[in-house]
């Protein structure tokens, strides 16, 4: 259990200190999570598919301005752990994930509030002319960032595991089948989330296109996925040919005014 909760850890330390120092990459989305926690847990199959189960969850979940609704990262990879560790179905890590990101945003914020701190310090050092001291505390706050998570992790994998395992364990089968219920409903709401950020009159009908697609003609996701792909491209280079068109036109248009200007002028 020990080197599992090391190589969670790492895990963790990865995707938090690569969410703030190579300019958001999304590595900290459920999906690659879940599949980086199950190739060092020895299970990547299962990993991927309980990432993607948590990244339906989290499909709406941004980050804007001050607002964090939850952490990303910390609950997929530990929801992923706990589940590939007690062997539970990924409806658990589903019920699982929530939770735990919640809790994580109190640390983010505690954490927030450290480095905040350490901003007139940073001041300071440059108002004296210390810019490698300066740097070094740039540097030591953008690494140090993801070891609070990496302890919470490694700590939550050596000592959580079992509670965790006796708690699946004593889960009635009533409210497993609840638990796989909900599973079946979040997918939705992360969805929902999403449609209402991206809700727009002109694309609506797209929607229920691919609605229409996975309902009634049973098209698989990558089927749909391709074909609306295709259809994303061709309007592209639509648009693009009109904006083309409409330059060459104003272009041709200025240029028949100036050869009239001119000929008025001589």
């Amino acid at each position: 259990m020990l080197t599992s909760a090391l190589l969670v850890a790492l895990v963790m330390f990865l995707v938090k200190t690569a969410d703030h120092t190579l300019g958001q990459p999304l590595i900290e989305r459920p999906l690659i999570c879940g599949a980086l926690v199950g190739l060092v847990l020895g299970d990547l199959q299962q990993g991927i598919i309980i990432g993607a189960a948590l990244e339906l969850i989290f499909l709406g979940t941004i980050t804007i301005g001050g607002s964090v609704p939850a952490d990303l990262a910390v609950g997929s990879v530990l929801a992923t752990a706990f589940t590939l560790l007690t062997h539970a179905e990924p409806p658990v890590a589903v019920a699982l994930a929530l939770p735990i990101s919640l809790l994580a945003v109190f640390v983010y914020q505690v954490l927030k509030l450290v480095y905040t701190a350490l901003v007139e310090k940073y001041d300071a050092l440059l108002e004296q002319g210390h810019d490698r001291a300066a740097l070094g505390l740039t540097l030591g706050m953008t690494f140090f960032y993801g070891v609070p998570f990496a302890l919470i992790a490694f700590f939550g994998v050596l000592f959580g595991t079992d509670v965790i395992r006796s708690l699946v364990e004593s889960i009635p089968g009533t409210v497993m089948r609840g638990m796989t219920a909900v599973g079946g409903i979040l997918p939705a709401l992360g969805f929902a989330i999403l449609l209402k950020a991206l809700w727009n009159r002109n694309i609506a009908a797209f929607f229920f296109i691919g609605f229409a697609m996975a309902a009634y003609l049973q098209l698989p996701i990558m089927g749909i996925a391709i074909i609306a792909a295709s259809i994303a491209i061709y309007l592209c280079f639509n648009e693009f040919n009109q904006l083309k068109a409409n330059k060459q036109t104003a272009t041709a248009t200025s240029a028949s005014v100036d050869d009239k200007d001119g000929f008025f002028n001589d």
